[in-house]
């Protein structure tokens, strides 16, 4: 009876998370940034794909963000700046766990890319847990949507922090300093 109500229950969740999962349209690909841990709730995140401003938001929202397949650099900026290079694939999902790290001002941010693969994961269980989180992550916040003001305005107030980071992205580069990888077959599995 237990397995039963435990097997009624994943059930029942995976259904409304794919209810809310948007799926991208025909050649696109979808990234979730998401924040999943509630630590520092009133701090915005600002994301950046390359040199391109995409929004801010705090814990309890997370955004969806359509774009073209191939190489991107995501990047969060809060008291320091974290990095991730993506290679997405047309027609996948893909989940980027924004997280609070503690700051010495404010709290700072690690970018972190939900792996779906149970096989990459220490134990079954941590799997399962990672994964639970990812969907509370979405199935009980907002999603916030961007207005194009606020892409506009956010566009030009970041022109120098954008420019600035680019740059400093392209040294560390230079130097062969690693980033956190997003590989195409890393995608979210409905």
């Amino acid at each position: 009876m237990k397995k039963t109500l435990a097997l009624l229950f994943v059930l029942l969740t995976l259904s409304a998370w794919s209810q809310k999962i948007v799926k991208p349209s025909a050649g696109k690909a979808v990234v979730y940034f998401i924040r999943s841990s509630d630590g520092a709730p009133v701090i915005n995140f600002k994301y950046f794909d390359g040199d391109k401003y995409i929004g801010k938001f705090s814990a309890g929202s997370y955004m969806l963000y359509e774009c073209e397949p191939g190489k991107h650099l995501f990047w969060s900026k809060a008291e320091n700046t974290d990095y991730v290079e993506a290679d997405l694939e047309a027609g996948k999902i893909y989940i980027i766990d924004a997280e609070p790290q503690l700051g010495l001002i404010k709290a700072g941010v690690k970018l972190i890319p939900f792996d779906d693969n149970v096989n990459n994961y220490k134990s079954e269980k941590k799997y399962r847990n990672k994964r639970e989180n990812m969907f509370s992550a979405i199935l009980d916040a907002n999603r916030y949507i961007p207005a194009p003001k606020e892409i506009i305005d956010g566009q030009a107030e970041w022109s120098f922090l954008i420019t600035d980071t680019k740059q400093k992205y392209d040294e560390k580069k230079a130097k062969g300093e690693a980033f956190t990888q997003l590989p195409g077959a890393m995608f979210y599995r409905l």
